[in-house]
């Protein structure tokens, strides 16, 4: 009995090694429940329209849109279509920052007064000697929100298609007191990413989009995100004014003749793109999938302060990105409003998804984003679950038909080949794939296998790429007149995509 149980172990392996998350024909039945999700979301929160992107672990996207682009024209909202990123732009600026400190260009500590301090405009600006590259990023510099000063405001509605430099924004906030010392709280500022550009262009020898478009979007194939510089953007989708009218825009449709209400020139770092929901998710996937920045600066740019005295955190604000609690988990990214759209890209840490929304109208801001992006992920986390267990289910009867065909070969592919493994019953432990393999080998000629099959499976799924798995064997042996019976415990790890045994216990 003892040998039995032992001689099983392998035998569950099999199944895992052929696990993976497939698109389709699986990937058509959840876009179908996500659709209707979205068409739910539209509808009961009385929104014009929304597009969403879902990037799967297996970098399979899914792309939605419900509603209408243009309520008064009848056009309906489609997959894809183009909005204003808002401050989701401020990601990029961070990435290529932190692109140039890991290229020894740049370093988080250092003081922008030893860029900018013999410009006479930047000693105008609140806490000038002490502002550091991290203090930008994070929002804990102190410098005011120029974008929203009545002055500036005034001006935007005076003259709708100038184009500002930087330096003429950055004046809507000189002499003025700080928000907190720097350093020592947190206050939301597109001032800061303005004068990140202004940096990234200083030690670059670049324009900031040139850099952009050089380093991230040509290398990430992000097609469909472009700078918005002028009034006039390709594919802008129709946006609608809430009753906030944050920038008082002269009408409540953003979008006539082909061209925007105002010059959105003016955001440039602060945000500064038109985009998609597509391009989005893939851009946060990318991104804390390790494929922008290294490990050591990912790190650095998750870490959060808190929202009142810019202080380490659980949650808060890292460097250019958000970081909210879901359960236990973490998410990380980023929303935005400019007049009209409202967005939100989060990456789900621990399920490794990436989820974008992008909303025509600014009501309310649409606060309810991050809500949106939990009640999609809901759906794609239970989908996904049911494919890993089912597809556990389904490759323990290819396992067992691998025993009931007397190839230990077969079911030995389902351990992880390497010298870390382990198998353990009441003869001992034995490591390492070549030692099971060998052992069964000797022990278990095929004449001897006789019939197998598993019963009383419990599943629990204790880790995004691990698998706790209990049940029961059910040996028949040629030798014997009833089944051989015993427990099993199984930990099994998705490694590269596949499944794998990395440990083992029966009785």
């Amino acid at each position: 009995m003892k040998r039995y149980a032992t001689a099983l172990l392998p035998i569950l392996m099999f199944f895992l090694a052929g696990a993976r998350l497939s698109a389709q024909p699986a990937g058509e039945k959840l876009e179908t429940i996500l659709q209707k999700k979205l068409e739910a979301i539209v509808k009961d929160n009385s929104l014009p329209g929304a597009t969403a992107a879902i990037v799967l672990p297996d970098g399979q996207m899914i792309s939605l849109a419900a509603g209408y682009a243009d309520r008064e024209a009848d056009v309906r909202m489609a997959p894809g279509a183009r909005m204003f990123s808002g401050s989701v732009g401020k990601t990029f600026v961070a990435a290529l920052a932190l692109k140039q400190v890991e290229a020894g260009q740049l370093r988080l500590d250092e003081k922008l007064e030893d860029h900018f301090g013999q410009e006479s405009w930047y000693q105008q600006l609140p806490n000038a000697s002490e502002m550091t590259v991290r203090m930008l990023l994070q929002h804990t510099s102190g410098l005011p929100r120029y974008v929203f000063q009545p002055a500036f405001i005034q001006a935007l509605k005076d003259q709708p298609d100038r184009s500002w430099k930087p330096e003429e924004q950055l004046g809507f906030v000189a002499n003025m007191e700080p928000q907190h010392p720097a350093g020592k709280g947190w206050a939301y500022s597109d001032t800061n990413y303005l004068l990140l550009g202004m940096l990234l262009e200083k030690i670059s020898g670049r324009s900031y989009y040139a850099l952009l478009e050089e380093q991230i979007l040509d290398p990430l194939g992000l097609e469909h995100t472009y700078p918005s510089t002028q009034p006039e953007l390709p594919g802008l989708t129709q946006g609608y004014i809430g009753s906030q009218n944050i920038l008082s825009l002269p009408r409540t449709k953003t979008v006539e003749n082909g061209r925007y209400a105002i010059n959105p020139q003016f955001e440039w770092t602060g945000g500064g793109l038109v985009t998609n929901a597509e391009d989005l998710a893939q851009w946060m996937h990318r991104l804390h999938g390790g494929k922008v920045i290294g490990k050591r600066l990912l790190r650095e740019m998750r870490l959060p302060v808190d929202f009142r005295y810019g202080r380490p955190a659980e949650t808060g604000y890292g460097l250019g990105c958000f970081a909210w609690q879901v359960g236990e988990g973490l998410h990380y990214g980023h929303e935005g409003i400019m007049p009209g759209h409202v967005t939100t890209v989060e990456y789900a840490a621990d399920e490794d998804l990436a989820i974008s929304i992008q909303v025509n109208t600014d009501e309310g801001f649409t606060s309810k984003l991050h809500g949106f992006v939990l009640e999609l992920k809901a759906i794609v986390k239970t989908y996904l679950e049911t494919l890993e267990r089912a597809a556990i289910l389904q490759n323990f009867n290819r396992q067992a038909a691998c025993w009931n065909a007397g190839d230990i070969d077969c079911y030995m592919k389902a351990y992880h080949p390497s010298d870390s493994i382990r198998t353990v019953s009441r003869q001992g432990v034995t490591f390492g794939y070549e030692a099971i393999r060998q052992q069964y080998k000797a022990n278990w000629p095929p004449e001897r296998m006789g019939q197998l099959h598993f019963d009383q499976m419990l599943l629990e799924r204790i880790a995004p790429d691990t698998y706790s798995v209990i049940g029961r064997f059910n040996l028949r042996l040629p030798e014997r007149e009833g089944p051989a019976q015993g427990w099993f415990s199984v930990l099994m790890k998705r490694i590269d995509g596949a499944w794998y045994m990395v440990s083992d216990h029966s009785s």
